[in-house]
């Protein structure tokens, strides 16, 4: 009986020890996620209830990067959280100002100030996106905003957003558009272009078919394939032509997948409430 019993106390023992390995194991495999929001706040934002609805969205995405962070102890998350606002000739806000209170990468914050940060940035958020709201209204007609040049600014920036050891997800609040008011600096190669005044020319119901032949399309850039990508927002600018959030998320996708990214998806102009379901069933 003494040997039975001994046996099958080691064999518990032992059962324990490899499951505690796996345990440890199974927590190792796990990547801190890095949450980025990148926004547009070009003249789209006099559309009535843009701006409500984007920071919606910011505010339900700062959530889920919560929801994660507290997953196991927030004292041992390395999560991340940023809003990146893409620069704007002319523009009098103050972007530096508003991309740090829109920050928390507690990979950098101390063990001891990691629950206080994050309280302090879920308690402050509201309040920060208010202000940004009334200090992005600088102008009452679109001649007022320049436009932001979203290709070169993914250009420079885009592959840096993502961090290398964690789950990186971008979410871009845009319209789709990749337009400014001076066409000037507009690159081409081709059919390809740094700019979507090539929807001009796709008017007919044809208009993939065509777009594949003549291989019309926005220059590819490097990004980080493993890099998941969400773009909100998209909306049509021409009352007549129905097909523009299809035309817009067709290239949009074609140019995220040549320059390298796996994961893409897309969410229209809507609602709060549908953009902000469309979005956590994205995550």
């Amino acid at each position: 009986m003494k040997n039975i019993f001994y046996t099958l106390s080691l064999v518990f023992i032992i059962s324990l020890v490899f499951t505690s390995c796996r345990k440890e194991e199974s927590k190792k495999d796990i990547k801190p996620s890095n949450y980025i929001v990148v926004l547009d706040l070009s003249d789209r934002i006099l559309v009535p209830e843009q701006l409500d609805k984007d920071f919606y969205l910011i505010e339900q995405y700062f959530k889920i990067f919560e929801k994660n962070a507290r997953r196991n102890l927030v004292l041992s998350s390395k999560d991340r959280f940023s809003v990146r606002i893409i620069p704007q000739n002319n523009s009098p806000l103050n972007i530096n100002h508003y991309e740090d209170l829109l920050r928390i990468y507690l990979d950098e914050t101390q063990v001891k100030d990691k629950n206080k940060s994050l309280l302090e940035l879920s308690q402050s958020l509201s309040k920060v996106l208010n202000g940004l709201k009334k200090d992005a209204y600088y102008g009452k007609v679109s001649s007022n905003y320049f436009g932001v040049d979203i290709w070169a600014y993914l250009h420079d920036n885009g592959k840096g957003l993502s961090k290398p050891g964690f789950e990186n997800k971008i979410l871009v609040l845009t319209d789709g558009y990749f337009d400014f008011e001076s066409q000037t600096h507009v690159i081409k190669n081709k059919n390809q272009y740094t700019s979507t005044r090539f929807l001009n020319e796709l008017t007919t119901s044809d208009w993939k078919q065509i777009a594949e032949s003549k291989q019309y399309g926005l220059l590819p850039i490097q990004l980080d394939k493993n890099t998941q990508w969400v773009v909100a927002g998209i909306s049509g600018k021409k009352a007549n032509d129905i097909l523009q959030t299809e035309k817009i998320t067709y290239f949009w996708k074609k140019w995220l997948t040549q320059s390298g990214v796996t994961s893409s998806r897309f969410i229209l102009n809507g609602s709060k409430t549908a953009m902000s379901s469309n979005l956590i069933a994205q995550m």
